[in-house]
């Protein structure tokens, strides 16, 4: 009779356990993050911040960066449920860990690498200030044909001699000017650079000539940022390879900028710099790319499903409408030279000037006594009346 004999069940193999690549945004996974560290985890993050904190920025706070050098596996769940509650100071250290954290090498520690240099980043970053705002808008009115664009938005004005396919060039009355670099239209040569930035990260240098001739024509001591979105963002940093550009421009922001899927292109080149900023919505699938590594050490941002990738959402709720956006004059503009000053051919006569008459006093030849005032009429072209006077200036 033949015998039988029962299976053996194999002893399960122990499985390597597995990091996740990324700190998910739902908090009870970020507590779920946090209680998965080891004691060792923390007393390694406790020596690290200690290390560290003689090398603190100004924007960290330095009283929630002491709280991180003595954290521990329950302090560091009571400061995110804090941070869940709008504590303020919870925010200061969450603002210290993700600083701290960039600070941890690369498959040295996989605890704190599990969480750093991926979705954390949508945590990092700076918030939207009224100089952001300013310029999106000002890009945002870079688009479409030139002879549609404003001449004044809120206080800028536009410099039409430098209008370019790409470029616009504001100026305001503080002395600033702010060169707009606009983004993908719908036509061939627009599309193909996005394929190229898609494929190579880079895009051709089209706007480099035109940066050059712009800060050539720039007066000696003027600020001069630039300003671009999408597509512009790769034209603008492949102009920055001639270091005269670059190193012309006092900052750089980059609205959605393009990155590529697959290598590292312009816009990664950059990173570090803190005079270039980043606006990146965590949900754009043009700044996707930026995924898997550290965040730019300047960065603002958002996390929006709806209008991911439009400029809109960096142009605040005060976004340029019809009261702040001018058309252009309907009369010609008359440029006329100022009446202030001495009058030709009187070096020692002195003019005040009130409501389009001029009163001089002419103390020549007469010491300690003045002449009696005189009135005379100035004629100004004002677009609707005759031939302008030449003979006043």
């Amino acid at each position: 009779m033949p015998t039988y004999r029962t299976k053996e069940v194999q002893a399960r193999k122990k499985k390597t356990r597995k990091y996740p690549k990324r700190l998910p945004r739902d908090p009870n996974k970020l507590f779920r993050w946090a209680a998965r560290g080891t004691d060792a985890d923390y007393e390694k993050l406790r020596k690290l911040a200690r290390r560290a904190r003689n090398g603190l920025p100004a924007h960290i706070d330095s009283a929630a960066f002491e709280r991180l050098t003595q954290v521990d596996r329950l302090r560091f769940i009571e400061e995110i449920q804090a941070a869940e509650e709008h504590d303020v100071s919870a925010g200061y250290f969450l603002d210290a860990l993700n600083w701290l954290f960039d600070k941890v090498p690369w498959g040295n520690w996989m605890w704190p690498l599990a969480a750093a240099q991926t979705s954390i980043n949508s945590m990092k970053g700076d918030g939207l200030n009224a100089v952001d705002e300013q310029y999106a808008r000002l890009v945002g009115a870079t688009y479409g044909p030139v002879q549609e664009r404003p001449y004044v938005l809120d206080h800028w004005k536009r410099q039409v001699q430098f209008d370019g396919n790409y470029v616009s060039v504001w100026d305001n009355p503080d002395g600033h000017r702010l060169i707009a670099v606009r983004g993908t239209q719908s036509n061939a040569d627009d599309i193909a650079q996005d394929v190229l930035v898609g494929l190579s990260g880079r895009s051709t240098d089209a706007i480099g000539a035109e940066l050059l001739q712009i800060l050539a024509a720039t007066p000696s001591g003027t600020v001069v940022d630039l300003a671009a979105h999408s597509l512009g963002t790769s034209l603008a940093l492949s102009a920055f390879n001639n270091k005269t550009i670059y190193n012309a421009i006092h900052e750089t922001y980059l609205f959605s900028p393009a990155y590529s899927p697959f290598v590292r292109g312009s816009a990664d080149k950059y990173e570090r710099d803190s005079a270039v900023r980043y606006f990146i919505n965590t949900r754009d699938l043009v700044s996707m790319g930026s995924f898997g590594h550290r965040a730019p050490s300047n960065a603002v941002f958002r996390s929006n499903i709806t209008g991911a990738h439009k400029l809109a959402q960096w142009q605040g709720h005060t976004s340029y409408q019809d009261p702040i956006m001018h058309a252009p004059p309907v009369t010609k503009l008359h440029a006329h030279k100022a009446v202030f000053g001495q009058s030709r051919g009187d070096t020692s006569a002195k003019e005040n000037v009130a409501g389009g008459l001029v009163e001089r006093e002419s103390d020549a030849g007469h010491a300690g006594a003045s002449a009696a005032p005189t009135q005379q009429q100035v004629s100004f072209d004002f677009g609707d009346v005759g031939t302008f006077d030449y003979d006043t200036l």
